[in-house]
Protein backbone atom coordinates (compact mmCIF):
# COMPACT_ATOMS: atom_id res chain seq x y z
CA UNK A 1 0.00 0.00 0.00
CA UNK A 2 1.28 3.77 -0.74
CA UNK A 3 1.08 6.27 2.17
CA UNK A 4 -1.55 8.17 0.38
CA UNK A 5 -3.50 4.47 0.67
CA UNK A 6 -3.01 4.06 4.48
CA UNK A 7 -3.67 8.01 5.32
CA UNK A 8 -6.83 7.30 3.59
CA UNK A 9 -7.80 4.57 5.54
CA UNK A 10 -7.51 5.73 8.54
CA UNK A 11 -8.59 9.20 7.76
CA UNK A 12 -12.06 7.96 7.06
CA UNK A 13 -12.81 6.81 10.58
CA UNK A 14 -14.59 3.37 8.89
CA UNK A 15 -13.03 0.19 10.64
CA UNK A 16 -15.73 -1.86 8.95
CA UNK A 17 -14.75 -0.88 5.65
CA UNK A 18 -10.68 -0.86 6.45
CA UNK A 19 -11.50 -4.70 7.60
CA UNK A 20 -13.62 -5.47 4.33
CA UNK A 21 -12.38 -8.35 2.65
CA UNK A 22 -9.81 -9.34 5.66
CA UNK A 23 -9.31 -13.26 5.54
CA UNK A 24 -11.43 -15.12 8.37
CA UNK A 25 -9.28 -14.83 11.36
CA UNK A 26 -7.25 -18.38 11.85
CA UNK A 27 -5.71 -19.51 15.41
CA UNK A 28 -4.93 -16.27 18.09
CA UNK A 29 -2.01 -17.19 19.67
CA UNK A 30 -1.24 -15.56 23.03
CA UNK A 31 1.64 -15.46 25.59
CA UNK A 32 1.80 -14.79 29.36
CA UNK A 33 3.61 -11.79 31.14
CA UNK A 34 6.01 -9.55 28.81
CA UNK A 35 6.60 -10.59 25.54
CA UNK A 36 8.77 -7.65 24.12
CA UNK A 37 11.87 -8.62 22.26
CA UNK A 38 13.69 -9.22 19.31
CA UNK A 39 11.09 -8.95 16.76
CA UNK A 40 8.43 -7.05 18.05
CA UNK A 41 8.13 -3.43 17.10
CA UNK A 42 5.56 -0.64 18.53
CA UNK A 43 3.01 1.17 16.69
CA UNK A 44 1.78 4.10 18.98
CA UNK A 45 -1.82 5.93 17.89
CA UNK A 46 -4.38 7.53 19.18
CA UNK A 47 -4.18 10.90 21.28
CA UNK A 48 -0.78 12.62 20.18
CA UNK A 49 -0.30 11.16 16.86
CA UNK A 50 -1.62 11.90 13.59
CA UNK A 51 -2.72 9.47 10.63
CA UNK A 52 0.36 10.44 8.94
CA UNK A 53 2.59 9.69 11.83
CA UNK A 54 0.58 6.09 12.03
CA UNK A 55 0.53 5.65 8.43
CA UNK A 56 4.60 6.37 7.80
CA UNK A 57 5.33 3.57 11.70
CA UNK A 58 3.54 1.02 9.80
CA UNK A 59 4.92 1.56 5.97
CA UNK A 60 8.85 1.58 8.13
CA UNK A 61 7.41 -1.58 9.90
CA UNK A 62 6.27 -3.37 6.59
CA UNK A 63 9.88 -1.82 4.85
CA UNK A 64 12.00 -4.19 7.56
CA UNK A 65 10.46 -7.25 6.23
CA UNK A 66 11.35 -10.40 8.06
CA UNK A 67 12.68 -8.99 11.11
CA UNK A 68 9.50 -8.15 12.13
CA UNK A 69 7.55 -10.86 14.05
CA UNK A 70 4.53 -8.56 15.74
CA UNK A 71 3.59 -5.57 16.44
CA UNK A 72 1.87 -3.86 19.47
CA UNK A 73 -0.16 -1.35 19.18
CA UNK A 74 0.08 0.94 21.71
CA UNK A 75 -2.91 3.88 22.28
CA UNK A 76 -1.44 7.69 23.31
CA UNK A 77 -2.44 8.46 27.18
CA UNK A 78 -5.29 9.73 28.19
CA UNK A 79 -6.37 13.77 28.75
CA UNK A 80 -8.33 15.83 30.17
CA UNK A 81 -9.55 16.22 26.57
CA UNK A 82 -9.98 12.81 24.90
CA UNK A 83 -9.45 9.26 26.40
CA UNK A 84 -5.73 8.08 24.79
CA UNK A 85 -8.01 5.84 22.13
CA UNK A 86 -11.46 5.68 21.18
CA UNK A 87 -13.09 1.83 20.80
CA UNK A 88 -13.82 2.83 16.88
CA UNK A 89 -9.97 4.23 16.48
CA UNK A 90 -8.65 0.70 18.00
CA UNK A 91 -11.00 -1.36 15.48
CA UNK A 92 -9.19 1.10 12.69
CA UNK A 93 -6.04 0.86 13.36
CA UNK A 94 -6.25 -2.58 14.00
CA UNK A 95 -7.63 -3.62 10.40
CA UNK A 96 -5.00 -0.82 9.04
CA UNK A 97 -2.08 -2.72 10.04
CA UNK A 98 -3.23 -5.95 9.10
CA UNK A 99 -3.74 -4.72 5.78
CA UNK A 100 -0.20 -2.90 5.50
CA UNK A 101 1.67 -6.21 7.92
CA UNK A 102 -0.80 -9.56 6.25
CA UNK A 103 2.59 -11.96 7.65
CA UNK A 104 2.68 -9.94 10.95
CA UNK A 105 1.07 -10.70 14.29
CA UNK A 106 -1.05 -7.89 15.05
CA UNK A 107 -1.36 -7.14 19.06
CA UNK A 108 -4.55 -5.17 20.81
CA UNK A 109 -3.00 -3.38 23.80
CA UNK A 110 -4.70 -5.69 26.61
CA UNK A 111 -3.93 -4.20 29.41
CA UNK A 112 -5.68 -0.93 28.12
CA UNK A 113 -8.18 -2.06 26.23
CA UNK A 114 -9.12 -5.08 28.06
CA UNK A 115 -10.10 -8.57 27.02
CA UNK A 116 -13.63 -7.82 25.44
CA UNK A 117 -12.06 -5.70 23.27
CA UNK A 118 -9.18 -7.82 22.30
CA UNK A 119 -10.99 -10.38 21.60
CA UNK A 120 -13.73 -8.00 19.39
CA UNK A 121 -9.86 -6.95 17.39
CA UNK A 122 -9.51 -10.52 16.05
CA UNK A 123 -11.90 -9.91 13.66
CA UNK A 124 -10.74 -6.73 12.86
CA UNK A 125 -7.14 -8.45 11.95
CA UNK A 126 -5.70 -8.90 15.50
CA UNK A 127 -3.82 -12.54 16.10
CA UNK A 128 -2.10 -12.32 19.07
CA UNK A 129 -2.82 -11.24 23.19
CA UNK A 130 -0.03 -10.61 25.11
CA UNK A 131 -2.29 -11.36 28.27
CA UNK A 132 -0.50 -9.30 31.62
CA UNK A 133 0.48 -11.48 34.76
CA UNK A 134 -2.22 -10.74 37.15
CA UNK A 135 -4.80 -11.55 34.96
CA UNK A 136 -7.00 -14.63 34.86
CA UNK A 137 -7.68 -15.82 31.51
CA UNK A 138 -9.60 -18.45 33.01
CA UNK A 139 -12.29 -16.35 34.04
CA UNK A 140 -13.02 -15.31 30.57
CA UNK A 141 -15.54 -18.05 29.11
CA UNK A 142 -14.23 -17.10 25.66
CA UNK A 143 -10.63 -18.03 26.60
CA UNK A 144 -9.41 -21.40 27.24
CA UNK A 145 -10.27 -22.78 30.65
CA UNK A 146 -6.47 -23.12 31.44
CA UNK A 147 -4.21 -20.56 31.85
CA UNK A 148 -0.81 -20.50 29.69
CA UNK A 149 2.10 -21.93 31.08
CA UNK A 150 4.39 -19.54 32.96
CA UNK A 151 6.50 -19.34 30.14
CA UNK A 152 6.51 -16.60 26.82
CA UNK A 153 5.86 -19.45 24.15
CA UNK A 154 3.00 -18.87 21.96
CA UNK A 155 -0.24 -21.34 22.75
CA UNK A 156 -3.07 -21.46 20.13
CA UNK A 157 -6.52 -20.84 21.62
CA UNK A 158 -8.97 -22.42 19.20
CA UNK A 159 -12.54 -21.47 22.02
CA UNK A 160 -11.64 -17.75 21.59
CA UNK A 161 -10.61 -18.42 17.80
CA UNK A 162 -13.92 -20.12 16.85
CA UNK A 163 -16.40 -17.54 18.31
CA UNK A 164 -13.85 -14.30 16.34
CA UNK A 165 -14.19 -16.36 13.39
CA UNK A 166 -17.75 -17.16 13.46
CA UNK A 167 -18.21 -13.31 14.27
CA UNK A 168 -16.43 -12.25 11.35
CA UNK A 169 -18.55 -14.60 8.96
CA UNK A 170 -21.37 -13.20 10.80
CA UNK A 171 -19.75 -9.89 9.37
CA UNK A 172 -19.59 -10.61 6.24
Amino acid sequence: MTRDEVIALLAARDPIAAAADLPVPGEVTWVRGEADGDGVEVLRYGAGTTDAQVADRLLEIAAAGGAVRSVQLIPGPDSGDRPGSWGVEDLLVTAVARRVLPDVAIRPDWPTLGASACQVAVSFGASEWVIPDGDDPAGDAALSPEPPPDDESPREDPPASAACAAAAAARA
